[in-house]
């Protein structure tokens, strides 16, 4: 029987440029994603003989050369336990870990609740190359958590943040959620609905007061005679979404219930349900996020689509430039979202 091709395990670039007919620079620039200066040729026959060879960088030798962990760290601040459940932060995370991988970097996550921010062991060690975060609670508290990733120094990306950060080395990165609400209003009116509620959670969002700062704008830039509450949930948890729904109910009888995320739109729908109310026939209900949860609710939900998927993969291109060019290109980012218009409206 033939024996087993035996696989080299000690490539190194000289074999690889001798193989390819290329120098030992250009096989450098293919490995470490530097493909602007490399021809499409070039890169395929390059990339073959990688293969080929079986070549595996020495990950520690690299980063002692540049001073580099190939790690980014995310902060999670959310009063859940359970953060990775939530659809959008899952969604964006899923985006930049699968760019960071393509790139040979990793991503390294911890969450803490609002009140503990300061305290991440991510924020405090020096075992990434530049930071994330994702911020949770009253503005006062987020805006100290900004200056504190100020102080750091590292460079950052933040989520959602609707604010400015000038001569720091920071880039923040979000959706329109203003706009989204703003679409939702718009909808809302072209409907002629004359009474709005809005439910939210208690926890405080960025993205939640954008959502209903827009949905404001849009109904009072109308000139319509519109009434418009705000009702809060104690979490946007099905169960206390449902029941802050219900109470609502048994109390008025709104044209229309806005949810500050799908999950509490479809636990709205429910409570509709409980009070005998037909959607849309009675009542029109609408969420925000549109991951897969609109798809399955009876009927169809109303909800504006996010990109976060998109939004953590473009955080993780931003954060491997700015670490290859020393600077990012710009200083925030907006990436629309979209009306998706279901059988619930």
């Amino acid at each position: 029987m033939a024996k087993p091709k035996k696989v080299r395990t000690n490539v190194t670039l000289r074999d690889i440029a001798e193989a390819s007919g290329v120098s030992m620079m250009t096989v450098s620039n293919v490995i470490n994603g530097r493909t602007n200066t490399v021809g499409e040729k070039t890169r395929l026959r390059v990339e073959r003989e990688i293969e080929r060879l079986n070549y595996r960088p020495n990950v520690n030798a690299r980063n002692l050369r540049v001073s580099s962990s190939q790690s980014i760290g995310l902060v999670v601040s959310d009063v859940a336990p359970a953060f990775l459940s939530d659809p959008f932060i899952s969604q964006l995370v899923s985006g930049m870990s699968n760019y960071l991988s393509s790139v040979d970097h990793s991503l390294d996550i911890q969450g803490v609740v609002p009140q503990q921010f300061e305290q991440a062991n991510i924020l405090k060690r020096a075992g990434n190359d530049a930071l994330c975060a994702i911020l949770c609670g009253p503005k006062s508290l987020r805006k100290r958590h900004v200056d504190f990733l100020k102080k750091i120094g590292q460079p950052t990306v933040i989520f959602q943040e609707p604010i400015q950060v000038r001569r720091h080395d920071i880039l923040i990165i979000r959706q329109d959620d203003k706009g989204g609400g703003s679409d939702v209003g718009n909808h809302l009116i072209a409907k002629k609905v004359k009474r709005i509620v809005f439910l939210k959670p208690a926890s405080e969002w960025p993205a939640i007061e954008q959502r209903e700062l827009g949905l404001r704008a849009a109904l009072e830039s109308s000139k319509k005679a519109i009434d418009f509450k705000v009702i809060v949930a104690p979490s946007e948890g099905y169960s206390d979404s449902r029941e802050t729904a219900r109470q609502l109910l048994e109390k008025t009888s709104p044209d229309a219930i806005v949810a500050a995320t799908d999950s509490m739109a479809i636990a709205a729908m429910h409570a509709c349900d409980d009070n005998g109310m037909d959607i849309p026939g009675d009542i029109s209900v609408v969420g925000f996020n549109g991951f897969e949860a609109w798809r399955l609710a009876t009927p169809t939900l109303t909800t504006i689509r996010s990109p976060a998927y998109e939004m953590g993969h473009r955080a993780g291109e931003e954060l491997i430039k700015r670490l290859r060019n020393g600077v990012f290109e710009r200083k925030s980012i907006l990436l629309p979202t979209e009306l998706e218009l279901g059988e619930s409206t």
